[in-house]
Order: C-alpha cells, then structure tokens, then sequence
C-alpha cells in the first residue's frame, strides 16, 4: 500500500480516531489503526471491541492496501512532521515508511486481516437530528450518571426516542437529570436504548456546534455518523430503571433564583466541605437563601442570595457538588428549585424541557 496525504488531513483523521485502543494487556492489534487505501480515500479504524470509530480521509492512493499501525505513534510521527505533503508506504513484512519533508520514520505493523471486524445485525432504525442538540442534551445530563462499576447500567445514558421526541436521562441514584427535544422520526421507530459511558464520551469529544448527525441503532449496537466519522457502539441489554417514579409529582413551594447568584454562592461555601460529609446547608426564608457550609476545627464559609420565594423557613442540606453540576450545564439567568420540605427531594427546572431531581442529605 502507497498513499499520499497532506499532513493536516491525516493529522485530523487520526485525531478523530486516536482516543479508542484498548488498554495494555489486551490484544497488540487493538493498540493499532487499521488504514486501508482504496479509491480516492484512505479509511482510519481503531477499536477496544465495545466503541469503534472511523475516519475517511481524502488523499491519492498510489496503490490499494491495507495495514494496521501503532495508532499513538503514528499521530506523534505525523504531528512532529513539518507542514505539507506526507507519504506513507507500506511493504509486505508491515513495515511502513513515513516520508515528511526532510524526515523519515519506519513503523511496525501488523496484517488489516487480524484487526477485529465490526458486526453487522440485522434492521435498523434510523434518526437524524443536529449534531449541536445531541451534544448539549448530553452536556445537560451526562454528568448525573454513575460512576459505580457495580451499576453497569446506570453508567450509561437513556435515549428514548418517543411521543415525537427524544428524552435523554441519566442517574446514580442520589440525583437525576432529564432534558427532551422534539425530534421527526416515525411511530415505527419508537425505541429506547442506553448507551454506554465510553461512547458518551466520545461524542461529547466529537460532535460539533454544527452539521447533522444520523443515529442508526440496530439490536445490539448503534452508529453515529458525523461527516466522515463514524463512531460505532455496543448497546447495554438491561432495562433502564423506571425513572419518572422518582420524580416528585409537585411541589409545594416554588423558589425563583439567579442561577448565577446561586452558583458563584456553592463555589464559596464548597470551599469549607473538606470533611467526609462535604455537605453545605440551604435555608430558605421569605425573599433571602443563607448558604453555609463547616468543616469540623477548620472554619465555616456563609453567604446570602436574594430570592423570589415568600414561603415558610425551610432548610435542607446538599452534596454542593451536587447542585452546581446542572447550574453549570444549563443557560438560563433564573432557575426554580421545588420543594416540599428539607427531607424530600428537590426538582431543580429551568425554561427549557429540562429537570433535575436532588436527594437530600439528612441533618444530624
């Protein structure tokens, strides 16, 4: 195989690629990218068996082939290179020679034949949406999942494709985030589905403010297709819980609040949660929310934030970490936080179709 690149190019394709390989200890092969040359494009492939992902690449193939490379060495060969036309050249044995400019670099690979193929099963269902609304859907809700190994499931990301739109939840137990989007896709097409952490992760590195992105979802496995990226998935087989039984019904008080206001206040309460409880106290009081925190022989922080709430005094006690998290992820100036008393759960909500359920920690 003999191909050649402009650096960029190949630079952006491996980047797109680079971050799945398995870890050491597994098979030599899924440290490697696979590159086959063929027409007008080499295509980029590397896996960890659960996530793959593939790059196209416009070049000119000098002659058809196929081979795997250490992908981490590549990438680092490629990006030292100076700017310009890269040739890439590959023999029978696998050996590959890099020619950049004035410098060379000789790789060792191994045979595309041994490289795991992706499988293919059966009917799929097919979605497309931007791909800015699937990022900022996972970027409202991404960050409640667990990161127990012992909850497989709740590791992952729901996305339910029903009633003309697409819900996406995640939890760990002691808090949830849900937000929707109205999306077209056919009754036909109704499905849910939960996709693992690792490919969470990949697309919160890869889709972009712009551009569309089509969701194929098979039996056991899902592919986003980004331009020329495909990120292809393992789906989980279990049952996501039954979320929407956590959820509070109501709410008896409705607290208005400056989200701003309300974040810069966690930030400097947090720093007195050193201690294992790292807990900070809310006390809600008509048109004023006090925010303190302690840790035990060190100090004590306190803050006050004005608030549209006219109801009687409640206090109630967070993991602060907890609350920021979504005051982050979201975008509005106001934020109402709901409210029964301080030993339920509060339902934080914003202008858009999004929600965020917080357990309570119990006060001593």
């Amino acid at each position: 195989m003999k191909f050649k690149v402009l650096r960029s190019k190949f630079i952006e394709g491996l980047k797109s690629v680079q971050n799945i390989v398995a870890g050491k200890g597994s098979l030599p092969i899924l440290q490697n990218v696979m590159i086959e040359g063929k027409g007008n494009s080499i295509k980029l492939t590397t896996t960890d068996l659960d996530i793959s992902i593939k790059s196209e690449v416009d070049c000119e193939i000098i002659e058809e082939g196929i081979t795997t490379l250490p992908v981490k060495l590549l990438f680092t060969s490629v990006t030292k290179a100076a700017e310009g036309e890269i040739v890439v050249e590959c023999d029978a044995q696998e050996r590959a020679t890099i020619k950049a400019g004035s410098a060379r670099f000789k790789l060792q690979g191994m045979p595309g034949s041994e490289f795991p193929s992706i499988p293919e099963d059966g009917e799929a269902y097919m979605y497309t949406v931007p791909q800015v609304t699937i990022r900022e859907m996972l970027r409202k809700t991404a960050y409640a999942a667990s990161q127990d190994d012992t909850r497989r499931t709740l590791k992952g990301v729901l996305m339910s494709f029903k009633d003309e739109k697409l819900t996406m939840v995640a939890t760990d137990g002691r808090r949830l985030a849900l937000v929707e989007n109205e999306i077209e896709f056919p009754k036909s097409a109704e499905k849910d589905i939960v996709l693992p952490s690792k490919a969470v992760a990949e697309l919160q590195r890869s889709l972009a403010s712009e551009g569309e992105v089509t969701i194929m979802v098979k039996k056991s496995q899902i592919c986003f297709t980004l331009g020329s990226v495909q990120i292809y998935s393992k789906l989980m087989d279990d049952t996501y819980p039954n979320y929407r039984q956590v959820i509070p019904k109501e709410c008896a008080e409705q607290i208005v609040i400056d989200r701003q206001l309300l974040l810069n206040a966690l930030d400097r309460a947090s720093v007195m949660t050193m201690d294992e409880a790292h807990s900070t106290k809310l006390i809600f009081e008509p048109n004023c929310l006090t925010v303190t925190s302690a840790a035990s022989d060190i100090g004590e922080a306190k803050d006050e934030v004005p608030i549209k709430y006219a109801g009687e005094k409640i206090e109630i006690m967070f993991n602060p970490t907890y609350v920021m998290d979504p005051l982050k992820a979201i975008d509005d100036d106001e934020v109402t936080i709901g409210l029964n008393n301080g030993h339920s759960p509060a339902v934080l909500k914003c202008s858009i179709p999004f929600l965020y359920v917080l357990m309570p920690l119990r006060i001593n």
